[in-house]
């Protein structure tokens, strides 16, 4: 009864005891997502990368008409160090990727949580523009803020706890006994609660990329060296490192995930520090199992009672994005192109089915040399199953890719013919493709909020655009059936931008009329219509 009780507590607190307002009626309006948050009253709005645990909402309309600045604040930049020790330092400006904003609700007042290159994260008014409070982690943050209520809070300063990752820490070596690039803060005070010591293995790095997700009393986190923890972020212990006393969370499960020695190996160059093998992807829920892609080339799925892997499908490559479960149980997993003979691009998978058996469909996108990358898709994939795809409308899939465009695709039917997959397989399926438009390359996520997608990318641009679904009839030209048995057409117009001052890596946030980004040129954006 007592736990009950708390989960009734937690869930009100989180705001998600009412649906929010169904869009307008008509052609193109959507229904009310599946995710129960309302945009009135207090709590949680978005709590993590992605929204969720299922990593498929991204916030509440309406959408604005227009991209103007109704503020924009200061972020600034930092230092952070090479990948390998041989490397010079690096100056990085503004948020990167994945850079999505978490959005609370308190005393009336909505707040957004942001990690910045500047080593800190930030707690800003959202009606202002004002920065309330900013911890420093020692080094730049490219994880997405996650926000967990907190069934016990001892004042208003630790109501709800923020949580997020960093690189090591600028100055600190490999191997560091002082490295704890996962941390807690108060959201009232943005005072450190804890950090957890992240050590290390035969990967190269020692970072905290990854958004974690809080379920049953755990906070769920991958970090890069492998390991993979169910954390208790409100039962601490002390720990004790140079010289100094912080707390550090209880880990009550830990899976090490780091491939095989043929994944070790594939890694042409060596270096003292380690090969890649890095979990920079972030742990997404469907059902009681909990799946991420791994840089060992690998897509895990682990029972959540004890983190046993109970899903392992091998691609091979780099695997940097965030695994993405549809509605349908299927599971989307974008493919960087390294260490493979083919082409990267994204694959759906039915988990339901034996590994080795679960490949629905590859779609490949070209290959070309942008900075680090070779090709593929590095960010996630959107999908419109809380904004009407899992019922009314053609389930769709919308992703960047570093050949220069965002595709939007459909989720469950094929297109004719066949594609050669990342290891150049043959006779692999492809879906529909329903629209492609330029963005000079991305490494961010795209978000789909009811009849609109929001895409920010590599040509310094936020775009807006629309996604117009007209009822067809089966058998019509470019006809997609929606889960409900009615046909539709589905055509994608762009009709707004904002143009920053330099690109775009972060994920953005809809809300309410609200576009809320950060840029690669030091400032994070508030767009809309005035």
């Amino acid at each position: 009864v007592v736990a009950i009780v708390v989960i009734l507590v937690v869930a009100l607190s989180a705001g998600r005891s009412s649906p929010r307002t169904p869009a307008a009626a008509g052609v193109g309006s959507v229904s009310s997502p599946a995710v129960h948050v309302s945009k009135d009253g207090d709590g949680i709005k978005l709590a993590t990368f992605l929204g969720t645990a299922s990593r498929r909402f991204y916030g509440l309309g309406p959408a604005p008409r227009r991209l103007q600045v109704i503020w924009k604040t200061r972020i600034g930049g930092g230092w952070t160090s090479g990948k390998f020790a041989s490397d010079p330092n690096m100056y990085w400006s503004g948020t990167g990727w994945t850079g999505m904003p978490a959005l609370v609700q308190d005393g009336g007042k909505l707040s957004v949580l942001i990690s910045g290159y500047d080593h800190k994260l930030h707690r800003i008014d959202a009606a202002t523009g004002k920065i309330l409070w900013a911890y420093d982690f020692g080094d730049v943050i490219k994880s997405s803020p996650s926000v967990i209520a907190n069934p016990h809070p001892t004042s208003a300063d630790d109501k709800y706890l923020v949580l997020a990752g960093s690189r090591r820490g600028f100055g600190l070596k490999m191997g560091d006994p002082r490295i704890a690039s996962y941390r807690a803060v108060s959201f009232g005070s943005g005072k450190e609660v804890w950090r957890l010591p992240v050590p290390r293995t035969l990967n190269y790095t020692q970072d905290t990329d990854g958004s974690g997700f809080f379920m049953d009393g755990l906070d769920y986190i991958g970090v890069e060296p492998g390991w993979f923890y169910g954390l208790d972020p409100f039962r601490t212990q002390p720990w004790q490192v140079g010289g100094k006393t912080y707390r550090r969370p209880v880990v009550v499960r830990s899976r090490l995930l780091l491939g095989t020695a043929a994944d070790a190996a594939r890694d042409p160059v060596k270096h003292s520090e380690g090969v890649n093998l890095a979990i920079e992807a972030s742990p997404a829920l469907l059902g009681d199992t909990i799946y991420i892609a791994s840089g060992d080339g690998h897509v895990y799925g682990l029972r959540r009672s004890d983190l046993a892997v109970v899903f392992d499908y091998r691609i091979g490559s780099d695997l940097d994005g965030t695994t993405v479960p549809t509605r349908a149980g299927k599971l989307l997993v974008p493919i960087e192109k390294q260490y493979i003979k083919g082409h990267g691009g994204v694959m759906m998978l039915d988990p339901s089915k034996p590994a080795a058996h679960s490949l629905v469909w590859f779609f490949p996108t070209a290959d070309r040399p942008v900075a680090e990358w070779t090709g593929g898709v590095i960010g996630s994939v959107a999908v419109n199953d809380e904004y009407g795809g899992a019922t009314k409308y053609p389930p769709l899939a919308a992703f960047n890719a570093i050949d220069g465009n965002l595709y939007v695709v459909s989720q469950d039917t094929l297109a004719p013919g066949t594609v050669r997959g990342p290891n150049r397989e043959r006779g692999l399926r492809t879906p529909v493709l329903v629209a492609k438009t330029w963005v000079n390359s991305a490494i961010s996520t795209p978000i789909i909020v009811d009849d609109t997608v929001v895409d920010a990318a590599y040509d310094n641009v936020v775009h807006l655009y629309h996604l117009a679904y007209k009822p067809s009839s089966q058998g019509a030209a470019g006809a997609l059936r929606s889960r409900d048995g009615h046909w539709w057409t589905v055509s994608l117009h762009q009709t707004a931008s904002f143009t920053a001052g330099s690109a775009f890596e972060s994920t953005p946030v809809l809300w309410n009329g609200r576009v809320y980004i950060g840029s690669r040129d030091g400032w994070f954006y508030c767009l809309g219509d005035k």
